[in-house]
């Protein structure tokens, strides 16, 4: 397998910075990671077009929650089930392939192939004595069915019945929590959802961006309530942990910086709060006192001035400490 060196000289590199880039708390936190993943992702532009169930089940849910005029602009439902596992990402990849193929002929079944050399890279079904029999394991009806749903979907994400029936059960569960439908309020003309919001930086050639999913303005108090849904497979009483692990504290932060940057409201207020959901559908808003906000900002501010170093001296090779030599064990 080749190794893909950095090349700070390359065209990718030059194409990068001929536009100024907006750091999403997604994009700061994988260069926080891993700059060499940033690098592949945000710089070669060689991203995974698979995106895990997981986010797939969030994002309907904020569409259900927030935009349900938007659902069928967004998702299309599968009959049947959506593979899992192995089968959904042997499809997805057979898909590309199929793309760049440009004949709308082409079936599953006429990637053999193909497949059997993807199941040797991922070391699947090997340990069946015949090509046939790997074969008889990937060509099923339920991955052809996938494949072909895939053909027609454009931008669309597919989910299946089981997974929209599973999110319709999470809104109800939200709609029927008073404390958490007040804080979201959405049907008042104060409020927006899924607001797009970027913002140029003072002192960095870089800006950041984010797009929030529901902001309520109390033009009396001179107030902005600011609430990001989240969804997590913990319960819920571990939210603080995956906090940390996740550094939310940097998509609070980005949030209200944003909205900082507004000048009609930047001597507001600003109270933020994590609306989360767990797998039990238990639901619980945790606000942000003031007191963690500053401490967050003060976070965001030296983690923009890594990310400053990684973009000013195109270091892309190691994580910020590893790349000065702080780390002693």
């Amino acid at each position: 397998m080749a190794i893909e060196l950095i090349n700070i000289n390359s065209q990718e590199i030059r194409s990068f910075y001929e536009k100024k880039f907006y750091f999403s708390y997604s994009s700061l936190n994988k260069l926080l990671f891993s700059p060499r993943i940033f690098y592949k992702q945000y710089v070669l532009e060689q991203r995974d077009d698979t995106i895990a169930q997981h986010l797939i089940e969030g994002s309907l849910l904020h569409c259900l929650l927030l935009e349900p005029e938007k659902f069928n602009d967004n998702f299309i439902i599968l009959p049947g089930s959506v593979p899992s596992g192995n089968n959904k990402q042997i499809v997805e990849e057979i898909f590309k392939l199929y793309e760049l193929r440009n004949d709308d002929s082409l079936k599953f079944e006429d990637f053999e192939d193909d497949i059997l050399q993807y199941l040797i890279s991922i070391n699947l079904h090997q340990s069946l004595k015949t090509d046939e029999k790997r074969i008889e394991k990937v060509i099923t009806s339920d991955n052809k069915v996938y494949f072909d749903f895939l053909k027609k979907k454009g931008n669309k994400s597919v989910i299946d019945n089981d997974t929209l029936e599973k999110v319709k059960e999470s809104v109800e569960y939200f709609k029927a929590d008073k404390v958490c439908m007040a804080l979201l309020n959405l049907n008042s003309i104060n409020t927006i959802n899924e607001l797009s919001l970027q913002y140029d930086l003072n002192n960095f050639d870089f800006g950041i961006k984010g797009i929030i999913d529901n902001i309520n303005f109390d033009y009396e108090k001179k107030t902005v309530f600011i609430n990001d849904l989240k969804t997590t497979s913990k319960p819920i009483q571990k939210f603080i942990e995956t906090v940390d692990y996740y550094r939310y504290d940097l998509q609070g932060a980005m949030y209200v910086k944003l909205i900082n940057s507004l000048p009609e409201y930047k001597d507001w207020k600003i109270k933020f709060t994590f609306i989360v959901i767990d797998n039990f559908n238990q639901i619980y808003p945790f606000q942000v006192s003031d007191e963690t906000m500053i401490k967050w900002q003060e976070n965001l501010n030296k983690v923009l001035d890594i990310a400053n170093y990684h973009y000013l001296n195109k270091e892309y090779g190691l994580p910020y400490d590893l790349a000065n030599y702080n780390v002693i064990l």
